[in-house]
Parts: C-alpha cells; structure tokens; sequence
C-alpha cells in the first residue's frame, strides 16, 4: 500500500517533514502552549454534559434542534453508527460561551471525529 508524502511541519519556518502535524520538537512545544485538557474546560462538569448530550443524540451527526452535522460521514451515507464523542462544531479556542453551547455540539462516532480533527476543525 501506497504510502503519503511527507509534509512540512506545521510550526511556520520548520524544515522537518513529517507524515502529519508536527515535528516531535514541535509537537511538545505546542502541547505546552495548549494547556492540559482540564485548563481548555474538559473537567468533570463538561464529561457529565457531555455524556447527557450523547444520550439525546446518540447516533453520530446527531445536533440539537435538528441542525446539520459537520463532518460525519455516517450521517452522509445514512450509516448508522453509535456515538463515541460530543464534538464541538466550530472549535471554542478557550471562549467558554461558545464551549457551553449546545447549538455548537454534535455527537460524533471515533472515525468521524478523528477525519475531523485531522482536518483542524
């Protein structure tokens, strides 16, 4: 099987090339800079929240009032996959109005929250 060409990093100016994100220098730096889960709001409060939205939307691509998924494939497809995380739509980069959102959430099965992730949304 094929294998991806390499890519640059993804640090402005770094010559390493990688098979994707960042370089292992890079990447360390980075995790710094983004604080540990709990400082980014994914506390207890938010697993409870979090586990309560999964259990009304359950299936992945599965939003409040019936909004559009992003991202899910299965949902595109028509695939019925059983949810595994509840995803932010548009990322909340630390604005914790947008974190505590419900219209921002969707429940994403691991495939489809990975391709998004992936794709840095």
């Amino acid at each position: 099987m094929p294998h991806a060409a390499l890519r640059s990093c993804l640090e402005p100016h770094c010559p390493a090339l990688v098979d994707k994100g960042r370089c292992a220098t890079h990447a360390k730096t980075y995790d710094l800079r983004r604080g540990t889960a709990a400082e980014r709001g994914y506390t207890t409060r938010w697993t409870r929240a979090a586990r309560a939205f999964r259990a009304r939307y359950p299936l992945c691509g599965m939003r409040a009032n019936h909004q559009p998924p992003v991202m899910s494939q299965c949902h595109d497809i028509g695939r019925i996959t059983l949810a595994y995380q509840t995803d932010h739509v548009t990322p909340h980069k630390g604005d914790q109005t947008l974190f505590w959102d419900e219209s921002n959430w969707q429940s994403l099965c691991r495939e489809c929250g990975a391709r998004k992730s992936q794709a840095g949304l």
